[in-house]
């Protein structure tokens, strides 16, 4: 049996998880730098780590530097699969000194205990629907990780941390055939994730801009519940 604990947001706490030998730890260790002693902890304990950066612990959360950096209200993504009304709530944003963004060293310890042979996962913690994913990702980055690193972290290392490394993670013959297809390289800059042109959910491929079946070419999502 897989043991998933929630992160109790104290280190000694995290550290009393790992000596007990869960399988991994999610939500972030609120202390930064690391030292010898805990990332030789987690490296030799076979843990692995899902930090989501996006509700960082021990100061200022990544979801809200994002809100403070990007338009998300103007999303044109977004916009077709989230209610405008709850979008422009999101208009009055936060001002925060560029050195007061605590989530950017929860990655940096991440990376850290990542280079110790911890694999560190992708979770948005749900807290935006499509955006907070690649946010996670970002965030990944922004603690030092390069693109391909935070696109394993997301990908692979998931997929195995969750006893499902056989089936998804990777494109690989006998694996579901599950994609994102992108119109710009991430490994050119990690932002490019999110242009997203289509996306295969297990062999079906669908136009990311409308959810519409591409192949059958008359198979049309139903309408979210705020259309008319």
């Amino acid at each position: 049996m897989h043991v998933y604990p929630e992160g109790g947001s104290t280190l000694q706490h995290n550290l009393n998880m790992v000596a007990d030998g869960h399988n991994g730890i999610e939500h972030s260790i609120p202390v930064s730098p690391l030292y010898k002693d805990v990332l030789t902890l987690y490296g030799e304990s076979g843990v692995s780590y899902t930090p989501t950066l996006i509700v960082s612990y021990g100061g200022l959360w990544g979801e809200n530097y994002w809100y403070s950096k990007m338009k998300i209200f103007e999303h044109k993504h977004l916009q077709g699969f989230f209610p405008q009304p709850l979008l422009d709530q999101r208009r009055r944003r936060m001002k925060v000194e560029e050195d007061d963004w605590n989530h950017i060293e929860n990655a940096k310890a991440a990376k850290a205990l990542s280079d110790a042979g911890v694999k560190v996962n992708n979770g948005a913690h749900g807290q935006l629907e499509g955006l907070g994913v690649h946010w996670e990702m970002w965030m990944i980055a922004q603690g030092g990780m390069s693109p391909i690193e935070a696109l394993r972290a997301s990908t692979m290392n998931g997929a195995e941390y969750l006893g499902m490394g056989d089936d998804l993670g990777s494109l690989e013959a006998g694996k579901l055939a599950d994609l994102v297809i992108l119109g710009k390289n991430p490994l050119d800059d990690i932002k490019n994730s999110d242009s997203v042109e289509m996306v295969m959910l297990n062999g079906r491929l669908y136009d990311a801009k409308t959810m519409n079946e591409m192949v059958t070419g008359n198979s049309k999502r139903l309408p979210h519940w705020w259309e008319k």
